[in-house]
């Protein structure tokens, strides 16, 4: 996928969770991007901040969000309901990016503009400009009620950067003797019928329903992303 259109992903959803690392925890906040070209995706901050530091420290950033937030309600029965949507998830590499840079960038870059506004306004800022120049991520394409297509998911990784990345869950091996539990037990229509059969890892929710199943152990689990 290109930057631009992962970033249009993002920019729906608008407010988004940022998560960076401080001596080994896990620290989230609220935020959002403020723009991209060839070279990454934008966002600020102040530089006095734990989160700009943190930033700086490490050069590691995870974004993730979601298009309805009230997501979770339960039927009658007490049965989760999801309305259809999409959630993204990246794991970026950052770096700052200097005040004549942005300043320069946003001759030509609408959406930059903000950022020349708060570093009038906030001197805080001019130092608290950063871009993700590497980032792996996934689209998670949701529909549990089949509204609009016969399976519940479609998952799409991407990658701009350089980065690689490991494909949506598990896999089956040549041990596989065809018994087809593992068919009939996937509620995301995940599997393929053969020799072996063959999970589809764009409909796979990983849930471990095949992994359960299967009497000969054929079945590897899915690797980290």
């Amino acid at each position: 996928m290109k930057i631009s259109e992962i970033y249009k992903y993002l920019e729906k959803i608008g407010v988004l969770t940022f998560s960076t690392i401080s001596s080994g925890e896990v620290h989230s906040r609220i935020a959002h991007l403020n723009g991209y070209d060839e070279d990454g995706m934008y966002f600020r901050t102040m530089k006095n901040k734990p989160y700009a530091r943190q930033l700086k420290e490490t050069g590691k950033l995870t974004i993730c969000g979601i298009t309805d937030s009230r997501i979770l309600s339960h039927n009658e029965d007490g049965v989760p309901k999801f309305p259809t949507g999409y959630s993204i998830r990246l794991i970026c590499e950052v770096k700052p990016v200097s005040e004549e840079v942005i300043r320069e960038k946003a001759e030509n870059n609408e959406d930059l503009k903000t950022a020349v506004y708060d570093m009038d306004h906030y001197p805080a800022m001019k130092e608290g400009n950063f871009v993700i120049y590497k980032a792996k991520g996934e689209i998670y394409d949701f529909d549990f009620d089949c509204t609009k297509r016969d399976h519940k998911l479609l998952r799409k990784r991407f990658q701009f950067g350089g980065v690689e990345y490991n494909k949506v869950g598990p896999t089956i091996t040549d041990s596989c003797i065809e018994c087809g539990k593992c068919y009939r037990n996937c509620t995301f229509k995940a599997i393929e019928k053969g020799s072996p059969y063959v999970i589809i890892s764009e409909r796979c929710d990983d849930c471990g329903n095949c992994l359960m199943n299967c009497p000969v152990n054929a079945i590897i689990p899915s690797k980290t992303f």
